[in-house]
């Protein structure tokens, strides 16, 4: 559903106003990255952020190096145009259309005769400046701030947290396109790191994609389902009647605990059959694998999966001691599994 911008259709502010930009954390914006990513800073042209392990820093472009050029991630100097697209008068030359604000989603600039106005979308609604609209947030392209990709890199890949096995990527013309790692075979997850597609348990998410969990073949299901992706994660499918819900909530059993379908619930870990991360939540640790008639152990690493091993001498996993016995395992998340 979409409402125009113009007063009186829906709820805008119409003003003219000396400062033309938002003040936003823009340090944040480093979460949707790959470690040291630069960044020009939204409505600036001599700002960067430069993002270390999700983290950002804003750094100023020397005086003589009046831009930051996102593509060469480098200052140097550019011409009054660019400057203006980018942190200027972006109503520069215009008249009787709607600009985005760079700073915001939900912001933009009427232009009238090359003034800027400023302008707001109701609610949570996000400006549109294709369609010249508001559109509701759920409807929305808009990612943090409008036209994310004229502050970054050509061809980068950032992370879509609404959906793990879904990624964003900017094109030359600084528009950015949704993209699934999923295909008709398997699920996979991005990995913002090295910009691939991989499998589910080797990327930490709570984004897990909703399409199909509350059905059973065709016909809706309610109750708690395994997210298919982890051993901890599952979600409540409500009971609507013939009608499938399309966004189920999504918990988390408490670490230590993963969630066993069949019992409809959590469980202790060395409990519950599970072939996803068994590492998450559990930090740096060895842990029992689903495989092998409990011979089997899994290292940890702050939480993933880095390798799986075999006991020597026909010795069993115990997770309890950390350690290889000769004592014979049954713990129900190995004891059957080959």
């Amino acid at each position: 559903m979409r409402c125009y911008p113009i007063l009186g259709i829906c709820l805008v502010v119409l003003c003219l106003t000396p400062s033309l930009y938002a003040i936003n954390d823009y340090e944040q914006l480093c979460r949707l990255f790959k470690n040291g990513t630069l960044i020009r800073k939204p409505g600036t042209c001599n700002e960067y952020i430069d993002c270390i392990d999700g983290e950002g820093t804003i750094q100023v472009c020397p005086s003589a190096q009046n831009f930051f050029n996102p593509t060469e991630q480098k200052c140097s100097t550019v011409n009054a145009v660019t400057t203006n697209t980018y942190c200027g008068n972006r109503c520069e030359g215009l008249d009787s259309v709607w600009v985005s604000d760079p700073t915001d989603c939900q912001q933009y600039f009427y232009c009238r005769n090359g003034e800027a106005l400023s302008g707001y979308c109701s609610g949570t609604q996000h400006f549109e400046e294709s369609s010249q609209t508001c559109v509701y947030s759920v409807d929305s392209e808009c990612v943090d701030v409008a036209n994310i990709c004229e502050i970054l890199p050509d061809k980068t890949k950032f992370r879509n947290e609404n959906d793990c096995s879904t990624y964003y990527e900017c094109d030359k013309n600084g528009n950015h396109e949704l993209k699934s790692c999923s295909t008709s075979k398997a699920t996979k997850y991005f990995d913002v790191e090295t910009g691939t597609c991989v499998a589910p348990n080797t990327v930490a998410c709570t984004a897990h994609p909703k399409d199909g969990v509350c059905l059973n073949g065709s016909k809706p299901k309610s109750g708690y389902v395994t997210d298919g992706a982890t051993c901890r994660g599952y979600f409540h499918c409500k009971d609507l009647g013939s009608v499938e819900d399309l966004n189920p909530t999504w918990y988390q059993c408490p670490e230590g605990y993963f969630f066993d379908e069949s019992r409809g619930g959590c469980a202790t870990a060395t409990s519950v059959i599970c072939t996803h991360n068994r590492c998450d939540g559990r930090g740096s640790m060895l842990v029992t694998s689903s495989s092998n008639e409990c011979h089997n152990y899994i290292r940890c690493v702050n939480g993933l999966e880095t390798e799986e091993l075999t006991c020597n001498w026909d010795y069993f996993f115990d997770e309890s001691i950390q350690a290889c016995t000769s004592k014979i395992i049954y713990d129900g998340c190995c004891d059957g599994q080959d």
